[in-house]
């Protein structure tokens, strides 16, 4: 211990300036390491995890893939309305299931105003089930009202903001579909017949990248809700069962897709057409891919670049372990010469060059979370529609943190280690005599 506080005492006497550089560069190199780990930690829990936190989903339809790469859906269907429920009760991995009814209109007026809206489908009671969201105001949507096919309407938690300033002030509220001209009244006159829907609930707001990847709805109707009043409400519960999307746990996409198709053939006949696809209810999902490929770019990128610049500024160590085994070749000549291993002065060696890695590193700690802020709100513009969560979910990871520092240490030792090697290699008499 004496011999290596003096060893610490004579190279902060002979080079404090350098020894501060060197301590400086391994606390950025190791500051700069933290944060790009964190970094891209939190791109995990804001795409991959989000996207896996639901399980699998997958849109399931009676069609076939066209020439420009479009669905068909077929009709008439091939099976009916109770083919969800089949394959919840069939296939375990699957847990819920609700049929999609893509609604013709995209637009909608509340109190004199009308708004143009993302995304609007018709469904049941299982459709924020099979997204995972939860009901934040009002009822939810009931066995009884898709059988009568009640005209309510349930909106997002952001929806529900634009549109009324709160969730709680949506419950009850009237949303107006665009009208339908039909030939009514004195003369058979041609009227703009408009039904109002009741809004029942909000639901919480997605993440941008789940409504994106699965085109999950600002609105959600009963999607027996726009048959014409007197219908065969059975057989057109039948003919709108063509499209519905599962979620499933525990199973790959394949493994889930193969299931469905196995318990469907099985029960409606092989010969039936059936598709299945991760996205949207436009078919499979450019979004989804492209984001996992600029994730995975990006994690390597700052991964690569935060290791390189700890290497590099870990060199500082080795040029100072190198200054110290040449300037003291005579003193371990003698301390071999008078029975100290060469484990015994390579551990010295070595203890030093780890000493100054660990000091380095904590010193780049601090930096870390210093500047861990600033930073992430930098790279939060370059991330698009995910910068908002990245921005507000930015901040040191303790995994980062401990994979940092050990590679600070592990970097450190390293290069520190082999200037201690040379140092007892060769013949002692002639290093003596050397001086």
């Amino acid at each position: 211990m004496n011999r290596f506080i003096t060893m610490i005492l004579r190279h902060w006497t002979k080079s404090p300036l350098k020894i501060i550089l060197t301590l400086l560069a391994v606390a950025l190199g190791t500051g700069i390491l933290i944060l790009s780990l964190s970094a891209s930690k939190i791109l995990d829990n804001e795409i991959s995890e989000k996207l896996k936190s639901n399980g699998v989903i997958l849109y399931v339809t009676n069609g076939t893939w066209n020439s420009e790469g479009r669905i068909e859906q077929n009709t008439p269907i091939e099976w009916d309305r109770n083919a969800p429920d089949i394959l919840i009760s069939d296939v375990d991995s699957i847990k819920n299931a609700a049929i999609i009814f893509r609604l013709p209109f995209d637009q909608i007026t509340t109190d004199g105003k009308s708004y143009d809206l993302r995304s609007l489908v018709g469904s049941n009671t299982q459709y924020l089930d099979v997204f995972g969201l939860d009901l934040i105001a009002g009822a939810p949507m009931t066995e009884q009202d898709i059988q009568m096919g009640q005209r309510k309407v349930w909106l997002s938690e952001e929806t529900a903001n634009i549109l009324y300033g709160s969730a709680g002030n949506a419950i009850g509220k009237y949303i107006k579909p665009p009208g339908e001209m039909m030939n009514r009244g004195p003369g058979r006159r041609k009227q703009n017949v408009i039904i109002s829907y009741t809004v029942t609930g909000v639901y919480e707001t997605p993440s941008e990248i789940a409504r994106r990847a699965y085109g999950i709805g600002d609105m959600v109707f009963p999607y027996t809700s726009l048959m014409p009043s007197g219908s065969n409400i059975t057989g057109m519960m039948d003919f709108m069962a063509g499209l519905f999307v599962i979620r499933s746990e525990g199973a790959s996409a394949e493994q889930t897709s193969s299931a469905i198709y196995q318990v469907l053939t099985s029960s409606y006949g092989d010969d039936i057409d059936i598709l299945t696809w991760e996205g949207s209810l436009s078919g499979e999902s450019d979004y989804m891919e492209e984001l996992r490929n600029t994730v995975s770019m990006f994690k390597v990128s700052v991964n690569i670049l935060g290791i390189v610049l700890l290497l590099t500024s870990s060199i500082g160590i080795f040029s100072i372990m190198v200054v110290e085994s040449l300037s003291r070749r005579r003193e371990i000549a003698l301390e071999r010469a008078l029975g100290a291993s060469q484990r015994h002065v390579v551990v010295e060696f070595w203890s030093w060059s780890l000493t100054l890695s660990l000091a380095g590193a904590l010193i780049g700690v601090i930096l870390a979370f210093i500047l861990a802020k600033p930073v992430m709100n930098n790279l939060s513009p370059l991330l698009g529609e995910i910068s908002g969560d990245f921005s507000n979910n930015s901040g040191i990871k303790i995994q980062a943190l401990i994979s940092a520092i050990a590679m600070a240490v592990g970097f450190g030792g390293v290069l520190g280690l082999l200037p201690a090697l040379s140092a007892v290699k060769g013949n002692i008499a002639e290093i003596i005599r050397e001086f």
